[in-house]
């Protein structure tokens, strides 16, 4: 039984390397070639990283570059929070979802240079603490 097998393997074997000739290699029939023009690979974001806690923001103040602001929330509270921009009218520029613990979000308003208040915006949560603020330079 153990020569039938050693035989039947030497055989594939044989097969195998008598399919080419020596020195030859099969290579691949190349793919058609699309009509889409390739595309750069998309530019890294640099986001600012902002935790929420019970009951603060970590960092409490923020400065970034002006234009789009990337910033990248995560609840590490126990509580569920949110962070919200507000300008010195009172208006919201941009806001999370409300965020379960170890939950993370990343939010891009855009927002053009100066100061504003960075919060959570649920009932008594600023007034508590968590309350920031966000410098956007030019």
């Amino acid at each position: 039984m153990k020569a039938q097998a050693l035989l039947a393997a030497g055989l594939v074997l044989l097969g195998t390397a008598c399919a080419q000739p020596a020195g030859q290699t099969t290579v691949p029939a190349p793919t058609p070639a699309s009509s889409a023009t390739p595309s750069a690979a998309p530019a890294a974001v640099d986001s600012t990283e902002i935790i929420v806690k019970d009951f603060t923001l970590d960092p409490l103040d923020v400065t970034v570059n002006g234009g789009t602001v990337t910033l990248a929330v995560t609840n590490e509270g126990p509580t569920v929070h949110n962070v919200a921009i507000r300008d010195a009218a009172g208006d919201l520029l941009g806001t999370t979802r409300d965020l379960r613990t170890g939950e993370s979000e990343v939010i891009t308003p855009d927002i053009p240079a100066g100061s504003y208040v960075l919060f959570c915006s649920l009932p008594g949560h600023e007034s508590l603490g968590i309350k920031g603020t966000l410098e956007v330079s030019p």
